[in-house]
Order: structure tokens, then sequence, then C-alpha cells
């Protein structure tokens, strides 16, 4: 399979005559997207993004470039998805009404970045790997628009280093992450995720990442799927979900991992039933997990109304912004026309009226914030991840 999930010759948006920082771009008038503007990107949807847009630049440190308002000790994690927020809006580190903004978060992850190490974290942050992963994804994104950006090379080429140095060995062929990349003897579903798609980024990016370490994070996905039979008129379907960690098989019904896993999935190129890495049949469990979130999708939401406290639940935006992309990316148009109405309704109507920001995340305003204009710019396709 071709692997062209993430291109970096995505159209960037460019900058009207009168939009010097101070005027705003409108997606929907890219040629290409105007389809889809019809489609997808309603005038109710354009309002919520251009006020979630100016409430989660507000939420930035102006001093320190941080997202640090109702971070709860992962700023990393979140300074990163809040960039790529504003990124994906069409700004990009040079031009755009919030492009001193995504510049200032960029200059705070290179300085929290371990000189010698290369780990982006911080002494009092607690976002770890995941942190470490969203920051090697942003800086990627970052780069692919600064191509000639020495510092950001530099930074790039060292998170790519640790990450890899971080992979675990599960088995001589299959390794996956972990929650510190100095701990090889634990590694989860999440962490692993998070790790491959900033891999991926970086790849895309014209940074040099291994080919076996892709592989072996390929067959730990491969290896995690479980197997979850549905019914659906009657026709029962094959589907697939993941488990939380080979280690452990809890939690294997988790929308939210499954999610991340069939992104991940996506990110090496995997569109299709039948596609195959070396000798593992990857395509019959990327279909069958993309059908599955398909079917538990109204589950999910219902369970989420009840107030139940599932782990995938409980992480509701981190769920939707892997599922978003698994939609977007599958390979018949029905899966994203299904799944994004749903969402887009639910986030409108969880957008706060008073400051147009979400609150109701589990690491508060600016977190919550950021997956939501994450998952609700997707069809804007600014951002070089959403790029198909």
């Amino acid at each position: 399979m071709a692997m062209s999930a993430l291109c970096f010759g995505a159209a960037v948006a460019q900058d009207k005559p009168e939009d010097k920082g101070e005027g705003k771009s409108d997606p929907s008038e890219a040629p290409a997207l105007r389809v889809l503007n019809k489609k997808h990107i309603t005038p109710e949807l354009r309002t919520a993004v251009d006020g979630g847009l100016k409430r989660l630049a507000a939420l930035q440190d102006a001093n320190t470039g941080a997202f640090t308002q109702g971070g709860h000790g992962v700023a990393i994690a979140i300074t990163s998805l809040s960039g790529l927020a504003l990124m994906a809006s069409g700004s990009t580190p040079d031009k755009g009404p919030y492009s001193a903004h995504i510049q200032r978060a960029i200059n705070y992850l290179l300085s929290c970045q371990d000189p010698n190490t290369g780990y982006i974290t911080g002494p009092q942050d607690g976002s770890r790997i995941h942190g470490h992963g969203y920051a090697t994804l942003f800086l990627a994104q970052a780069y692919g628009m600064q191509p000639g950006n020495k510092n950001l090379q530099k930074a790039l080429t060292k998170a790519v280093e640790i990450i890899q140095k971080g992979q675990t060995s599960f088995s001589k062929e299959w390794g996956g992450w972990g929650y510190v990349p100095d701990d090889l003897t634990w590694d989860e579903g999440s962490t692993t995720v998070c790790c491959l798609q900033a891999l991926r980024a970086a790849s895309d990016a014209g940074i040099i990442v291994k080919k076996e370490v892709m592989q072996k994070a390929i067959a730990y996905l491969y290896h995690s799927a479980d197997a979850r039979p549905f019914v659906v008129d009657g026709v029962e379907k094959k589907g697939y979900t993941f488990k939380y960690s080979l280690s452990s098989p809890w939690n294997p019904d988790s929308y939210a991992l499954c999610a991340a896993a069939i992104c991940c999935l996506n990110a090496i190129g995997i569109y299709a039933e039948g596609a195959t890495w070396k000798a593992q049949d990857v395509g019959k469990v990327y279909k069958g997990g993309l059908d599955w979130l398909r079917y538990k999708l109204d589950d999910f939401h219902a369970r989420k109304r009840q107030g139940q406290g599932a782990l995938d639940v409980g992480h509701f935006h981190y769920a939707h912004f892997y599922a978003a992309q698994a939609m977007w990316m599958a390979p018949d148009e029905i899966y994203f026309d299904e799944y994004f109405p749903k969402i887009r309704e639910v986030l409108l109507e969880e957008q706060d009226p008073t400051n147009k920001g979400w609150t109701n995340g589990s690491y508060g305003e600016a977190y919550s914030t950021a997956y939501s204009l994450l998952i609700l710019q997707v069809p804007y396709q600014m951002l070089p991840l959403y790029s198909k």
C-alpha cells in the first residue's frame, strides 16, 4: 500500500491581503474544499470553530508559550495539542492570525527538550511519553511548513531518536512503548499509537526513522487485536478491538483504544481489507476495527450521556481525536458521512456559550478545547495530518 496518510504536500492556507494577523481566512474558500464545505462545514461549525480558536489562544501563557490554564500538570501534551489545533485553522508558524501563538508554543516545547537525550518533558510534567509523542507530532507538522528550520530539524531528530530507543521488546519482532523512554519493561496501546503517529509524521517531514522500529510497532498492534464479531441486520460481521496492553488483556472493548489503533494503521498506509505488512493480514484487522467503530458509535455516545465511567467514555475527546481521523481516512466516504454530523452535534452542544471553549474534559479547558477544535476542523484539511 502507498504510505501517504500524512502528506506534507497538503495545501496550507495563504494569507489574503487583509489577513496580516488581524483578520481571518475562511478555509472553505479553498477550491478543493468547496464540496466538503457544503457537506460538513456548516455555518454553525464555522462560528463554533472561530470562537473556540479565539478562546484557545487566550489560554496561552504569553510569557512561556505554554497552554497552562487548567492544564493539570500535563502542559507538554496540552501545548502540543493546542498548537496543532491552531495550525488546523490554516495558520502556520509564519502566517495567519495565530502564527505568533504557534511560534510561542514551538519555542516553549524546544525549551523543554533535554539537549542530551532529546526527551521533551518538564520536572513537574506528568504527560511523559504521551506529551513527548504529541510534541514530536506537532513539531513535525510545523517543520513540514518550515523545511529550512534547522532548530526544528535538530529537535525532531533527537525526539525521534529517544522514541526509537524507548521501544520495548515484547518479543524479537513486536515492540510497543511504555510511559517513559528509559523503562523497557512495560508497554500499552495508547502510548504505542502516540509514538507511532509521531514517528510517521517525522518521517514524512524528512527525519530518518528506522524501518524495523515501524515494523515492530505494527506487529505489536496486530497482535494486540482482539476479535469482536457483531451482528447488523441479522448478518454477522468480523469486528476487531485492541487490548490495553499485550501484557494485559484489560478493556479490549475500548472505543478509544480501537480508534487510536485504526488511526495508526492508516499512518502506515493501511486503508482497506486485504492489505498486508510482512506476513500479517493487517488489512483484515483494519477493516474489522473500522467497522466495529462504526457499529459502536451510537452506543459510545449513549454511555457518555448516561454518565457511565468506562475508560473510553472518560477519555471522550481523546477517543474522537483518533476516531475522526480514522473515519476521515476510511476507504468509503460513508464512514465519515455517518460519523461527523453526530460528533459535530455533540461538540457544538457542549461548547460554552459564554467563553466559546469546551470545559468538560479530563484535563481542563485547554485540553478539551484543543481536542474539540482538532475534531471539528478535520474537513478543513489545513493540517498536514488530515491530508488524504
